[in-house]
């Protein structure tokens, strides 16, 4: 079947993370002390859970998600991290400037809620809460997925059957990062995202969310697998 080599991808899948490496978690008690371990899957969704918790009502939950995405990259997630939490917004405004991209969808109101954590319009740190805010919906995005879109693109379109394809996938250079400049293909992965959910949705009888289609192309990425086309 198709969707056996996405079930595997979504299995497979591996993020394991040590909050604690932090440098500067001595000035936050009870915060950054979680180790997610083998970053499972089921061990990513409770962390999703746990900023969904958290994050209203304390600026620190947003640091820490901020330090788990930026993990793997030494050179910036220690001073990424401190200047969230250096930021001076109110947990509450950022909250609902997500929840206002999460309604609307647009460029504008995604600019409008990044802007309030970072100053360059980079996207991949910032998509990162609206994933975790709405896993269903949303997906994660970046450098790891757009080279999946950019080598899979036309082996994994929908457009033949009434869905989405992966458009204008940026080919993306050593040390270049997706921005706002390159929302129409950030939009187009969120539309293939959900339909390639639902489509596993309708194959499987299983609840796949449109970050689950994501973790396991994250890991087909990685892991060099081969997703099966569901068209």
């Amino acid at each position: 079947m198709a969707t056996e080599t996405w079930a595997t991808a979504l299995a497979e899948y591996r993020y394991p993370v040590d909050l604690a490496q932090f440098t500067g978690s001595g000035a936050y008690p009870s915060w950054f002390d979680l180790n997610t371990e083998s970053g499972n899957r089921l061990k990513t969704t409770e962390f999703e859970a746990r900023f969904r918790e958290l994050a209203q009502h304390h600026l620190e939950a947003w640091g820490e998600v901020v330090f788990w995405k930026l993990y793997t990259m030494p050179l910036v997630k220690m001073g990424t991290t401190q200047k969230v939490l250096d930021v001076g917004v109110h947990p509450d405004e950022l909250w609902s400037a997500c929840l206002d991209y999460i309604e609307e969808g647009s460029r504008k109101s995604f600019s409008t809620f990044r802007s309030k954590l970072f100053v360059a319009p980079v996207v991949a740190t910032a998509a990162t809460f609206p994933a975790f805010i709405c896993p269903e919906r949303f997906p994660m995005v970046d450098r790891q997925i757009t080279k999946w879109a950019l080598e899979n693109r036309h082996r994994h379109g929908y457009s033949g059957s009434g869905g989405p394809d992966l458009e204008q996938v940026p080919p993306l250079k050593p040390g270049q990062v997706l921005t706002e400049s390159h929302w129409p293909f950030i939009e187009s992965w969120i539309a293939w995202c959900r339909f390639t959910a639902r489509e596993l949705n309708r194959r499987t009888g299983c609840a796949w969310r449109a970050r689950d289609v994501e973790m396991a192309v994250f890991t087909a990425q990685k892991a060099n697998l081969r997703l099966t086309p569901l068209t």
